[in-house]
C-alpha cells in the first residue's frame, strides 16, 4: 500500500515534469528540503519517465485485492469532516432550544 508521504512526492515529481525540469534537477530539488531523506534516486526517475510518457495519475495502478491509500484516507477525512458538522449542528440547535 501506498503512504501518503509517496503521493506526495510523486505530486511533486509531476509538477517538475510539467515544469519541464530534468530527473537530476528534480532530485536536487526533492532533496534540498530535506523532508524526503529516504526517497531513492530510482523511484524519482521511474516516476519521472512515467509522468512524462503522459501518466495523469498519482495513485498506484489498481491491484486486485488493494486499496488505494489516498481514496482510503480521503474517505476517512470526509467522514470525519461529516461527524463534526453532526456535532457543532447538534450543539447549535441544543443552545437554540435552551433558551
Amino acid at each position: 500500500m501506498t503512504s501518503i508521504g509517496d503521493v506526495e512526492l510523486r505530486s511533486i515529481v509531476k509538477v517538475c515534469v510539467a515544469l519541464e525540469k530534468s530527473p537530476t534537477e528534480t532530485m536536487k530539488m526533492i532533496n534540498s528540503t530535506g523532508k524526503y531523506k529516504k526517497c531513492s534516486p530510482a523511484t524519482v526517475y521511474r516516476w519521472h519517465a512515467r509522468f512524462k510518457e503522459g501518466r495523469y495519475s498519482i495513485e498506484d495502478d489498481h491491484r486486485f485485492g488493494r486499496k488505494s491509500v489516498v481514496a482510503c484516507s480521503i474517505k476517512d477525512s470526509v467522514k470525519d469532516s461529516a461527524d463534526d458538522l453532526v456535532k457543532h449542528t447538534q450543539a447549535v440547535v441544543s443552545s437554540f432550544t435552551d433558551c
